[in-house]
């Protein structure tokens, strides 16, 4: 694999100008820079990640889901090394809202390889906050599982009359995969004017796992139809990645009022699946983003505007077999999706009272999706030809929200909180057709592989025009008992639409079906263009009781969801288009989605405590702990990629400069309560210890750090099935291929020491 040469220039050109023009500016002004606060809300979310821990979090990890590790109730599906998908207690990926500096992004691929934390670089985030199975209507809409609202950060502004330039530059490396990259920001400012650059880049090779945990291989190179490449024992194949991002922002204040425009760049050449049959050969993405925050007499207005291109492409990469068909007259599998989101928002926050605020506003957003896959090979020997499949033909989907909500503090003790959002949800797609069936098969081309012109037809002749009416009700509650016991109370009703992969992939063939997957589990999947929104219905409690510095915490919140139209999969037999009469157990199948109810149970428990104050520092000891049970209410299995009993201790040491933690992870096994239906591979419990330090000066920071200090083999609960090398077109291994096999859980990452830089000027 060889990077673009050109990737990293605008970065290189950026650090060379910050550097000769910082002293410049510098000169003229040593005023600290203002922020513009623009965030113009009062609720809080139920766990923030920002300073310290931000910090600490960023060191030791590449992909900004994972930044939210220390947050009870939420774990990480694995995708790729920058792309994995938050799930919060249960749910996951388009389930949950996930907002970058406003922008609610949509996965625009077959597998969900581009998620939309993947387009932000840790090194770029400024804070996260996150919400726990209940989002207020005026975060966000179509979903049922929560939120993440990440924020780049507010606008700097020099003092009056001023200039300033102000950012920072830093890099880290990883042994484990030899994982690298380095990042820079700079903002030159006036008391009026304010320009931001950020960029970062990163790759990584394959990382080895704890242990030996399958049989040395080797798998034909995509380069040459001769060659082969080998596979060690302990190597996570498919892990590697290399991504770059950048970002220009420019913001003009006068008085009360804010604009700003961003544009955003990113560029991932490659990154690798070690749970899905392909890989992200080439992602590129552009994003215009305008803002506007004002200040009335009345309350506050915000206005933003959002464009974003993409274009994506997936093939096999160099773990899996490229070459097939006699004589290697086949190369490889080209997948690719173009997508176009455009965004309007607009929100106002009217102060009523002092203790009243009513927030009202109007969203819209139109969302175009074109996957399609150029024909491999030539007839009669390649199944993938002459035509393009087309997988989402013209896909499209627009959402019209409006809401209100009231925010009411009652006295010093109790405040409320509720809301009501609308949304019209439109989705459609064009006609479709496979690789060697069109409307109808033309003559001289084979009969009907794999069922295409079959299930082309079924689709061409539905009703592909689904309008979604959702209808969200939020309400809330918090009292504050006493100096050191608060209580919140929350019920809500949430709906989510089925998006467009959901409703409109169509074909039951396995080889195409298994290309549509966005769990990583093994499996094929295809759409059903019947599918109702679903719609939870939600409980949830929070007990905080602490001191009243909280030196001493102690947090509880049990939840309940019962998710009506719940979107599920049931096996299906491609022969006779219906139902598997009974399940297949022990190896990868096809699935159709369809609406089942289930519902979801758990609690997060959270506390900290300090240990000691001594002349060498101080001692102060975190906890978390989280259980989560989902259950499909319709077959009694549980629900898919639900985490087991886990928890984590933090031990952690400050003193003058110095931070420092000892981490214990244990996660319970995954035995029982699978999703049968899907096969999902059972998973081993494990414990993990691992080590973080870091020193800080003025403006230079140094971490280090030490991850799975004993090299544990451990299987990760969510991590899917390992199918990251091999024969990967083919569902299950036979006798006469290479497949991968089923009942491979991925492996997570040995031991790993890294390190970190980062230097303020």
């Amino acid at each position: 694999m060889t990077s673009r040469n050109f990737s990293r220039k605008p970065l290189a050109l950026a650090m060379s100008f910050a550097f000769a023009a910082g002293p410049v500016w510098a000169q003229e002004s040593t005023a600290e820079p203002v922020t513009v606060d623009v965030t113009a809300t009062r609720y809080d979310a139920d766990a923030v990640v920002a300073g310290k821990e931000l910090n600490m979090q960023r060191a030791a990890n590449v992909d900004t889901a994972t930044l939210m590790t220390n947050v009870s109730g939420v774990a990480f599906q694995v995708g790729g090394a920058v792309s994995s998908i938050p799930v919060i207690r249960g749910l996951a990926d388009d389930r949950i809202s996930v907002l970058v500096d406003g922008v609610d992004a949509i996965a625009s691929c077959p597998n969900h390889m581009n998620t939309p934390l993947s387009y932000i670089d840790p090194s770029s985030v400024k804070s996260l906050r996150v919400f726990k199975s209940i989002t207020p209507v005026s975060i966000a809409g179509n979903s049922i599982g929560g939120a993440v609202v990440v924020s780049t950060g507010q606008p700097q502004f020099a003092d009056a009359g001023k200039k300033i330039v102000t950012g920072n530059v830093g890099g880290f490396y990883s042994s484990n995969g030899d994982g690298r990259g380095a990042n820079l920001s700079v903002t030159a400012a006036t008391d009026w004017l304010s320009v931001t650059y950020k960029g970062s880049t990163s790759q990584q090779n394959n990382y080895k796992a704890g242990g030996n945990f399958k049989p040395q291989s080797s798998v034909s190179n995509p380069y040459t139809t001769s060659g082969t490449i080998s596979i060690a024992q302990n190597e996570v194949a498919s892990t590697a990645y290399e991504s770059t991002n950048q970002s220009v922002a420019l913001a003009l204040k006068h008085d009360k009022h804010t604009v700003q425009l961003q544009y955003s760049w990113q560029d991932i050449p490659y990154e690798l699946y070690p749970n899905q049959r392909m890989d992200m050969t080439g992602n590129t993405q552009e994003r215009y983003n305008l803002r506007y925050w004002g200040g009335f007499d009345w309350g506050n207005l915000e206005a933003q505007y959002y464009h974003e291109n993409l274009n994506h492409q997936m093939d096999f990469g160099p773990d899996k077999q490229y070459w097939y068909g006699s004589n290697n007259s086949i190369p490889g599998m080209p997948m690719y999706t173009n997508s176009n989101t455009d965004g309007v928002k607009v929100k106002g926050d009217i102060q009523l009272s002092d203790t009243s605020l009513l927030r009202t506003g109007a969203e819209y957003q139109h969302y175009y999706l074109n996957d399609y896959w150029p024909a491999s090979g030539t007839r009669p020997v390649s199944n993938m030809a002459p035509y393009t499949f087309q997988n989402i033909n013209g896909g499209l989907q627009q959402i019209s929200s409006v809401f209100t909500e009231w925010e009411k503090q009652f006295d010093p003790q109790f405040k409320s909180l509720l809301g009501i959002r609308y949304s019209l949800v439109n989705s459609s797609t064009g006609n479709v057709h496979g690789y060697n069936t069109a409307y109808a098969p033309p003559p001289g081309v084979s009969p009907d592989t794999g069922n295409q012109a079959r299930d082309a037809g079924l689709l061409n002749t539905a009703n592909r025009n689904n309008n979604f009416n959702d209808v969200d009700v939020v309400a809330t509650a918090s009292y504050k008992a006493s100096q050191h016991q608060d209580v919140e109370l929350g019920v809500s009703r949430q709906v989510r639409a089925p998006n467009l992969y959901e409703l409109y992939s169509w074909s039951s063939w396995s080889m195409a079906a298994s290309m549509n997957n966005y769990v990583g589990d093994g499996n094929g999947y295809f759409g059903n263009p019947d599918l109702k929104p679903e719609t939870a219905y939600t409980a949830s409690v929070k007990y905080d009781l602490h001191t009243e510095d909280r030196e001493w915490q102690a947090k509880a919140e049990p939840f309940y969801s019962y998710v009506e139209n719940y979107i599920d999969a049931v096996q299906w037999n491609s022969t006779t288009n219906a139902p598997q009469s009974s399940l297949v157990a022990n190896q990868f199948n096809v699935l159709r989605y369809v609406n089942q109810n289930a519902n979801l149970a758990g609690i997060d428990l959270d506390g900290q405590m300090p240990i000691a104050k001594t002349d060498f520092g101080r001692f102060t000891a975190q906890g978390l702990f989280s259980w989560t049970y989902g259950k499909n209410l319709v077959t009694g299995y549980g629900l898919y990629n639900v985490m087991p009993v886990n928890g984590k201790v933090n031990f952690t040491h400050r003193y003058g400069g110095w931070d420092n933690q000892l981490q214990f992870v244990a996660v319970a096994n995954k035995n029982n309560f699978l999703s049968v239906e899907r096969n999902e591979i059972p998973t081993p419990g494990y414990f993990l210890t691992n080590l973080k330090g870091s020193y800080s000066w003025a403006n230079v920071r140094i971490d280090a750090g030490i991850n799975n200090v004993f090299n544990t083999l451990y299987y990760q609960p969510l991590g899917g099935a390992y199918v990251g090398q091999g024969q990967t077109m083919a569902l299950n291994k036979t006798s006469t291929n290479n497949a991968p096999v089923w009942g491979t859980a991925v492996p997570g990452m040995g031991i790993s020491y890294y390190t970190a830089l980062n230097v303020k000027f």
